[in-house]
């Protein structure tokens, strides 16, 4: 029965990593990794952008980058995912091997791997930093047996060019040095010293020497100094309260669950695991990347705080292999039926299987763009970077990409200002010369970007689909390509690659309502529950002053979506529209109760408190709505109106500024 236990758990480890590959991440790992071998030479200075100029470069991942280029290139992303469900079986079995042959208990171990693996799922991605959760265990394994700490350097020089986590190593052995010091047990305490000067040695030992060996306590600096403005944009940088609870559920139970064992522990508990709890933990806390850090580690502390206290001595781990069995296949099935990523709010893009999902690379415009030879620089949004560069380096670089550590703070606010200020796009386009923009619509944040360019007579749009759109600019070398591929929004017939959510949003963004409007209805013809086709039809309608169109639309879809925050929202800006005030205002209110950060809601709520004279619970909106996008115009116009009423005059002349800005005036 325990072997059958434990054929189960490797079964739920191994399909638990076997999901949609979503890290567009990978695409630059690959290509260096090719470079790498090909070159042989690991590169000192950037070589994929044409704006950072030959900066340095300190690829602490370039051991990685090698293996996983390897893997593509042999085995395609089943190899991929092969390997990371490989490495984090490995990090969960060592950590269990740890347990069973210290305490020879399995029950509590088995609890807690099974509610790891859960909570691990939302960071279950193939990235170079699962390597780093193996030599944490390894590390953890080793100082934990107390024997063979002389293998921890060696270890080290692996993990310094594996992963930048590898700061995680000295840090560990000084921890456990805290403990000894506390026991008072010097000649282990002289033992791990010294053992942490040859580990903080070895990890000078990689190709950019003291540089990389410090390279992570300058990414952290910078995070939190240079970069606020990725941490403001970048999932991973988030908190994981502010990111979203519901999705981390699974860890929230494991940190609940984990911290009473050490109070049901408080007596035995050692300092070196008190502290390793408690650092892992408020690294976690502040950024969800980092969470995959405690889980690895709150998981053993957890089992060896109910060993050492006594609860698991009458435990008879026979007694429940049956229940622990049913559990394991539960959690299979969990996975196999991907109720795991609909619990987890990640079904929109994962599920168990393998494959990169098409919706986060710009692959069909990359092949426009390779088809048609079209030549020149590209401006790229950022999350395309890296598949660009995979694509094109070194005939084409990128403008910018996701390598946080290289495009410092003032550059990405370039970036984004030029998407959202006319003036600046173009002063931006003057100093790199770029006449492609190849632009990602899917989701938000490049819509007046892409209306902008839309608009522009000096640039042409020549090809879209489900996730890009490409604009050349008006120049010579483009004139040809422009001549045969110009899309004419006037002579424009829907097809059926066109009947799609996200390319009828495209056409929102750009103002081509028309075609919008035609392919919600088919949408909705095939799907009379479709949430987002209904919301968005009834939006064009209230635009377009079809109010009764966009109520009726409403209505409907209120019928099978009672709680929907954005029916009500569109419901209440009809009913303004219409002059019916107190409906509108009663409708925009139950949206805002819904969803508070819901942006429309607290537009159209500021517009009708400033008509009724609610000045203070106006602007309160608008400083809310602007804290959601700053990029409105009419919203800093509004804002400068409530201001000048108030007699704030300095703030409503820099509202007003702002305002002209955005507008291009």
């Amino acid at each position: 029965m325990r072997l059958l236990v434990l054929i189960l758990l490797f079964t739920l480890l191994f399909i638990s990593q076997i999901n949609t590959i979503v890290d567009s991440d990978l695409w630059c790992h690959f290509k260096t990794g090719e470079y790498i071998l090909k070159n042989f030479n690991i590169p000192q200075t950037d070589i994929f952008s044409y704006t950072l100029e030959n900066q340095p470069w300190v690829d602490h991942e370039w051991l990685s980058q090698i293996i996983f280029y390897i893997i593509f290139a042999k085995f395609g992303w089943l190899g991929v995912n092969m390997l990371k469900a490989v490495v984090v079986s490995l990090c969960f079995l060592i950590l269990l091997f740890f347990i069973v042959s210290k305490y020879k208990k399995l029950v509590y171990a088995l609890f807690f791997i099974v509610l790891s693996v859960f909570a691990f799922g939302y960071r279950s991605f193939a990235r170079p930093e699962i390597f780093s959760y193996l030599f944490l265990c390894l590390f953890f394994y080793v100082l934990e047996s107390e024997e063979k700490f002389y293998l921890l350097p060696i270890l080290q020089i692996l993990w310094v060019n594996l992963h930048g986590y590898f700061i995680l190593g000295p840090v560990l052995i000084f921890l456990y040095c805290i403990g000894s010091l506390a026991l008072r047990d010097f000649k282990k305490v002289k033992r791990l010293g010294l053992i942490l000067g040859f580990t903080c040695l070895a990890c000078c030992i990689n190709p950019y020497f003291y540089k990389g060996a410090v390279y992570p306590i300058k990414i952290l600096i910078g995070i939190f100094n240079q970069q606020k403005a990725y941490m403001q944009d970048v999932h991973e940088l988030m908190m994981p309260i502010n990111a979203s609870f519901g999705r981390y559920v699974f860890f929230w139970v494991l940190a609940i669950l984990s911290s009473i064992t050490f109070l049901i522990n408080l007596k035995k508990a050692r300092i070196q695991h008190v502290l390793i709890f408690l650092g892992s933990f408020a690294a976690s806390y502040a950024a969800v990347r980092n969470m995959p850090v405690f889980i690895f580690m709150a998981m053993p502390l957890a089992v060896i705080n109910l060993n050492e206290a006594g609860v698991a001595k009458n435990i008879v781990d026979k007694k429940y292999y049956g229940a622990v069995l049913l559990v394991i296949l539960a959690g299979i099935y969990f996975f196999i039926s991907n109720k795991y990523y609909e619990f987890t709010k990640q079904s929109a893009f994962r599920k168990t299987g393998s494959g990169m999902i098409g919706l986060l690379t710009p692959k069909k415009a990359c092949d426009f763009l390779e088809r048609e030879n079209i030549k020149g620089r590209i401006f790229n949004s950022i999350d395309f970077g890296h598949y660009i560069a995979y694509r094109f380096y070194p005939e084409k670089r990128v403008f910018i990409d996701v390598r946080t550590e290289l495009y410092k703070n003032d550059f990405y606010q370039l970036y984004k200002r030029a998407q959202n200020y006319p003036d600046e796009w173009e002063s931006l386009q003057e100093k790199y010369h770029f006449n492609i923009a190849l632009i990602r619509h899917l989701f938000s944040g490049t819509e007046r970007l892409l209306r902008f360019l839309h608009k522009d007579k000096g640039w042409a749009l020549v090809h879209y689909d489900e996730t890009s759109a490409v604009f050349l600019h008006d120049v010579p070398e483009n004139k040809k390509a422009i001549e045969e591929f110009r899309i004419d929004f006037s002579k424009k017939k829907i097809e059926k690659s066109d009947e799609c959510l996200s390319i009828a949003g495209f056409f929102e963004k750009i103002g081509e309502a028309k075609p919008a409007e035609e392919v919600y209805i088919k949408l909705i013809e095939a799907n009379p529950e479709f949430l987002e086709a209904g919301n968005n039809l009834a939006a064009i309608y209230i635009n377009a002053g079809r109010h009764e169109n966009a109520l009726d639309i409403i209505d409907r879809f209120l019928k099978y979506y009672p709680e929907s925050a954005e029916l009500y929202c569109n419901k209440g800006t009809a009913y303004l529209r219409m002059g019916k005030k107190e409906e509108g205002i009663s409708a925009l209110e139950k949206s805002a109760g819904l969803n508070p950060y819901l942006r429309q809601a607290s537009y159209m709520l500021g517009l009708v408190y400033y008509e009724k004279g609610y000045i203070e619970k106006s602007m309160r909106q608008f400083i809310k709505y602007l804290a959601l996008d700053p990029y409105n115009a009419g919203a800093h116009r509004m804002l400068g109106n409530i201001y000048k009423h108030k007699g704030l005059l300095k703030k409503a002349e820099s509202e007003y500024n702002e305002a002209d800005k955005l507008e291009g005036k």
